[in-house]
């Protein structure tokens, strides 16, 4: 039941004698936004009404609104009250084990202490596992590799930071969530209009399923009833060097402002402005050749696909897949049926993979005579794709919107400490069609057939090496 404010979801009654929340109070924003759209039974005027869960969440709160504090203890009660297998993911493992795992908040309290020891089994650090005496699990990782999560039939999961997630992860337990019955929350901070933007879009089309909220620095305070984050405070950030662009994007959840660190984000936003957009209606010409450029990793394969048209490339279509054999990705290729000009791939071509074959070799046994990039430096390989996007079509389909998506988030880490980008691009699942589309942008010219290409000769010894 629900008891007076402060709120706490008693379960005296139970032979653990404990009450949910564990030493967390919510705020009136967090009880709105997360509490009573997941836990109506305990609000006696949505019992009343009969209302449902709202098992589709998008929480876009500012940077220190208290996201993850009010989400291990959503999740904790839920694992506590329906036994299941729960998730909360973070962009990466090693951020999940420093910022939930090991983290403490402000006022020095552990993240994992909102899990009341009477109701905690054990605690597995290697696998950054809860178990909890009622057999509910929660586990705390990345969605880095979401396909190693395989098995887990989650009931509920936590999306944390979703705007730098892959989106292949929600696509990936979509549907195990569709068979189950089971929740998902998103809560992230504005990232540009990538697919953090296009979820709220998606959440704001479907009210029936889905609770969103949009809150500011303006719209969240505390229980003395005093600013989470004062104006003061923001604009003494900007002050102490954070871009504006960045501070709206933080603390305004501003998605216009939020392009400052993206490589190429104005680029394709000003591609979508254009009247007519340059992202639209560009379909397959089967008249023309298709070219191709590759990014080759351990983990992911990225092709991207273009043909020239008055002396520009049109992208119509986009090939990603991860953990896949490198073999079969050259297959996939080869069943696109287009007729293609040339194949055009990154330096390590000449490497070998796990089974010990040189991927140029393999790829020319199925059919694909790839061409070797010459190695060049990574700004180099971004200044091409600069100077190509504006001259760029893109055919808009679910295949290509995942490459633009990857275009679009790749950017620099922002060093706090340091108040600057850094030079380099993060590594992330946005790499792979980046990595593709620079290695088509350094290869391409105008008037593309099939010998048209140049690249200087690369003598490749007997070990494989350039």
């Amino acid at each position: 039941m629900i008891l007076n404010p402060p709120h706490s979801y008693d379960h005296t009654s139970s032979p653990l004698n404990i009450s949910l929340p564990y030493n967390f109070t919510p705020r009136t924003y967090q009880e709105q936004d997360l509490f009573r759209q997941l836990f109506p039974h305990h609000y006696p005027d949505l019992v009343m009404l009969a209302t449902p869960r709202k098992d589709r969440i998008c929480m876009v709160h500012h940077r220190r609104a208290g996201k993850d504090k009010s989400l291990i203890n959503a999740i904790t009660l839920a694992a506590y009250e329906d036994v299941g297998n729960y998730l909360y993911l973070l962009p990466e493992q090693t951020q999940a084990k420093k910022i939930i795992w090991r983290g403490i908040d402000a006022d020095g309290f552990k993240f994992l202490d909102h899990i009341p020891k009477a109701l905690a089994k054990n605690f597995y650090s290697s696998e950054l596992l809860v178990e909890l005496v009622n057999g509910s699990t929660i586990q705390i990782g990345g969605s880095d590799n979401y396909d190693s999560w395989m098995g887990t039939n989650p009931k509920g999961i936590v999306f944390s930071e979703y705007s730098l997630q892959d989106p292949m992860a929600w696509q990936y337990f979509r549907p195990i969530l569709a068979e189950n019955g089971g929740w998902a929350v998103f809560n992230y901070t504005a990232r540009g209009k990538n697919h953090g933007y296009e979820l709220l879009k998606v959440a704001k089309e479907s009210p029936d399923r889905w609770h969103w909220s949009v809150r500011t620095i303006d719209d969240t305070r505390k229980h003395d009833g005093s600013p989470v984050i004062t104006r003061e405070q923001y604009l003494q950030e900007i002050k102490d060097g954070m871009p504006e662009a960045i501070a709206r994007q933080e603390f305004y959840c501003d998605f216009e402002a939020a392009l400052v660190g993206s490589y190429y984000g104005d680029l394709l936003a000003k591609a979508e402005a254009e009247s007519p957009s340059r992202i639209g209606f560009y379909p397959h010409d089967p008249t023309r050749l298709v070219f191709t450029g590759w990014d080759i990793g351990l983990d992911a394969t990225a092709v991207w696909f273009a043909q020239d048209v008055n002396g520009n490339p049109h992208i119509i279509d986009y090939f990603e897949e991860s953990n896949t054999r490198f073999s079969e990705c050259c297959t996939a290729i080869v069943n696109r049926k287009y007729t293609y000009g040339t194949h055009f791939g990154p330096h390590d071509l000449v490497n070998r993979d796990p089974e010990m074959n040189r991927r140029l070799d393999t790829a020319s046994s199925l059919g694909i005579n790839l061409v070797v990039t010459p190695r060049c430096s990574v700004s180099d390989g971004i200044e091409a794709v600069r100077n190509l996007i504006p001259r760029t079509r893109f055919h808009k389909s679910d295949n290509t919107e995942r490459g633009l998506d990857a275009l679009r988030s790749y950017e620099r880490k922002y060093d706090e400490r340091l108040q600057r980008f850094r030079d380099a691009p993060i590594h992330n699942w946005a790499s792979h069609g980046s990595d593709a589309f620079r290695i088509l942008a350094l290869n391409w010219q105008e008037g593309m057939t099939d010998d048209s290409w140049f690249t200087q000769k690369i003598k490749i010894d007997t070990r494989g090496f350039i």
